[in-house]
């Protein structure tokens, strides 16, 4: 059986999404201005992202996260 280890480095994309559900692929690749088709792919494995459309999503979701962050409701 594989590792998380190993699946995170084989395909980092699918393994993010697995690792938190609550995150919507969808509007997650509209915001990034990647094709949603293209994006499902990179989740299910099917396409490979490049070394520097990982970035890109991971400097997303740390903008997003750090914007969630300073985010008050009261």
């Amino acid at each position: 059986m594989m590792g998380d280890e190993f699946f995170k480095k084989e395909n980092p994309v699918r393994w993010l999404f697995e690792q938190f559900p609550e995150l919507n692929a969808s509007q997650i690749a509209k915001a990034m201005g990647i094709n949603e088709t293209l994006f499902r792919n990179y989740i299910n494995g099917s396409k490979r992202p490049s070394a520097e459309r990982i970035v890109d999503i991971e400097n997303f979701l740390h903008k997003l996260a750090k914007e969630l962050s300073e985010t008050h409701l009261l």
